[in-house]
């Protein structure tokens, strides 16, 4: 757990850090029952003023820092309160991944597992849509968001 590492770095230089963490009732690697884990693995969040900071790169463990277009992008307060809130609920959270409509996904459980499709959004819900091109048809199917995944583009 890198993350829980690079908090303390962080703190041992001054930076005011935050890990989100929730309740876990999985098994870890080393058989027995953690009692938290990150919500974010590989995230460590951060308070700092990046122009008169300390160098996030100099601290072992920080492989990069979030942004948009090479540039460091702080997230919104009321985007982290938002974080805060879901890991101080206790309530069970899984992390997926986030779906734009139109994403290429995979269903990875249930009767169609294997079967590769595209993600759209209705009033009913979050459904799977196949397309029959011979047919000129889809036919979309409600599915549970567990048996989604994204599915890599291979380029």
């Amino acid at each position: 757990m890198h993350e829980f590492t690079v908090a303390r770095r962080l703190r041992e230089v001054g930076v005011r850090e935050y890990v989100a963490v929730h309740a876990s009732h999985r098994r870890s690697s080393r058989s027995k029952l953690r009692d938290s884990e990150p919500l974010f693995p590989g995230y460590v969040f951060c308070f700092l003023d990046l122009r008169t900071g300390p160098r996030l790169y100099a601290i072992p463990g920080v492989l990069r820092i979030v942004g948009h277009g090479g540039r460091p992008m702080p997230i919104e307060d009321k985007e982290m309160a938002l974080v805060r809130s879901i890991a101080d609920s206790g309530l069970p959270v899984d992390s997926v991944p986030a779906l734009q409509c139109g994403d290429r996904i995979l269903l990875t459980a249930g009767p169609l597992e294997g079967l590769s499709g595209m993600f759209v959004r209705s009033a009913q819900g979050n459904k799977f849509v196949v397309s029959l091109p011979l047919l000129q048809r889809s036919l979309a199917i409600r599915v549970p968001s567990e048996w989604v995944a994204p599915q890599r583009n291979p380029c």
